[in-house]
């Protein structure tokens, strides 16, 4: 995911033992997800997805399955300016349960979850840091995704300060920022099949994290002109 994972929860001190447990086992999930969405790492589900053949049914983990029905969701809801599979447009996939799988009538799949993975990546940890009871975090991927969960004690929200902006206080919700300034010409168009050149940004406050991810970017592919912090840093 090309990411730093960072968490901040409000608790009170006497929950340290419990606290430190909860961000240990989150760390852990964040970096199973990375084994299984990375296309970098050889037998992940998105590397062996990418070596598929035509006709070919292959089953995968649970997660990266929930990840799939997202990016196809987040696709449909964009009109396709965001599609995981833009750099094999003429390919095709299904996804199948019972067990988990995917099937392609194609082959050549050439996925990439850069656009979503991270976003997903919080929405679905999340749940770790709820199971022990943290209700009050934020989560962090980089300076561009943010999840926030319920806002500290006897405050509106967690602050995110865009720079050169007044601070959003989010509470249950997620922000994300996509543009060029961090990793150069990365916004691909689906319509067009051309890179965004332009250095705007924008970002996209949304319920998920997933969801604001995968729309971050697809509105700036879309988009002739954007605007957005080229960072958001996150403090109580």
């Amino acid at each position: 995911m090309a990411a730093v994972f960072t968490l901040c929860i409000d608790a009170p001190e006497s929950e340290t033992p419990l606290l430190r447990a909860a961000a240990e086992e989150y760390f852990d999930y964040i970096r199973l997800l990375e084994s299984l969405l990375s296309r970098f790492i050889e037998d992940s589900d998105i590397a062996r997805i990418n070596r598929m053949q035509k006709n070919e049914t292959l089953v995968i983990a649970p997660e990266t399955y929930r990840c799939l029905a997202a990016a196809e969701e987040a696709k449909r809801i964009s009109g396709g300016y965001f599609d995981i599979a833009y750099r094999t447009p003429q390919t095709d996939f299904t996804l199948l349960t019972k067990p988990h799988r995917i099937y392609t009538s194609s082959g050549g799949l050439q996925l990439d979850l850069g656009g979503i993975g991270k976003g997903f990546a919080l929405d679905r940890a999340a749940s770790v840091l709820q199971h022990y009871g943290c209700e009050r975090a934020l989560l962090c991927a980089s300076t561009s995704t943010v999840l926030a969960l319920q806002p500290p004690e006897n405050a509106p929200g967690w602050a995110v300060s865009p720079p050169a902006s007044l601070p959003l206080y989010l509470a249950g919700e997620a922000i994300s920022c996509s543009g060029k300034s961090v990793k150069g010409e990365h916004i691909f168009n689906p319509k067009t099949q051309t890179y965004r050149t332009a250095n705007e940004q924008i970002w996209i406050r949304e319920k998920t994290a997933a969801l604001a991810d995968a729309l971050s970017t697809a509105a700036l592919a879309k988009t002739e002109a954007g605007y957005a912090p080229a960072s958001l840093s996150a403090k109580k």
